[in-house]
């Protein structure tokens, strides 16, 4: 999965201690090897709330996770909206 840490030193990441960082670029970049990989290493809840905190992934990316693990749109950090709305 080196190709998807291009702008890392691979050899220093830690798949706990990086472990929302590890998450975000699999689910932005990573392929069907590097989904069944962070699926086999981290448990669902670790990466449900990766994708709940993370302003990093893209919209699609986190409509995608919220349907696959019924996460709550209103908890996902990157679907909501920075300023207030005015009506």
């Amino acid at each position: 999965m080196r190709y998807l840490f291009w702008d890392t030193d691979f050899e220093s990441l830690n798949h706990q201690k990086h472990k929302r960082y590890i998450i975000e670029r699999i689910l932005e970049l990573g392929d069907e090897k590097a989904y069944r990989w962070m699926f086999k290493t981290y448990k669902s809840e670790e990466i449900i709330e990766a994708v709940k905190k993370s302003r990093n992934i893209s919209r699609k990316t986190a409509l995608m996770m919220c349907n696959f693990y019924d996460i709550p749109k209103e908890e996902v950090a990157c679907l909501k909206t920075s300023f207030p709305i005015k009506h």
